[in-house]
């Protein structure tokens, strides 16, 4: 293994132009997605492509994580509960996915010797800023909300 890569919530924007670009550079992407957001059809265009993969299911589940980690060299974390509306309305479901379930899919990353984990963040880590933007990655992180702390959680975390 040298190229396998674990994406766990990228059937989004991010995760198919992330899937598109890294099937172009050659590497095999296995895609774990729950599809909440009813958008299996964002996939379609690598459904042909033989380095594709297309695992349907949830972060949470530890058995199904484990064995997509034992089979990839790096994971790249897009999964959630994305924004401040849906974690506003679904405290609890945001809390198991958002903060939960990834700490949760972290600690495994580590009992498996996952050499390369990244997380994909947001730019509401920093809340409103007094000073011009844009801000750099050192600025003071001001979450203001659900979402923005949970993100900044498992930043810390």
């Amino acid at each position: 293994m040298n190229n396998k890569i674990l994406l766990v919530g990228g059937a989004g924007y991010i995760g198919t132009v992330l899937i598109k670009h890294l099937l172009d550079s050659k590497y095999q992407v296995t895609c774990l997605d729950n599809l909440i957001y009813n958008n299996s059809y964002s996939l379609s265009e690598f459904k042909k492509n033989n380095e594709f993969n297309f695992v349907f299911g949830d972060l949470r589940n530890n058995l199904l994580t484990n064995e997509l980690l034992s089979k990839c060299d790096a994971v790249i974390i897009l999964a959630g509960l994305v924004g401040d509306p849906i974690t506003k309305k679904y405290p609890e479901i945001s809390e198991k996915i958002n903060s939960a379930g990834t700490k949760k899919l972290i600690n495994n990353c580590n009992n498996k010797k996952i050499q390369k984990l990244v997380f994909i963040s947001t730019c509401s880590n920093y809340g409103l800023s007094d000073i011009d933007l844009p801000l750099s990655e050192e600025a003071a992180l001001k979450p203001i909300s659900l979402y923005a702390k949970q993100k900044v959680e498992i930043e810390n975390y």
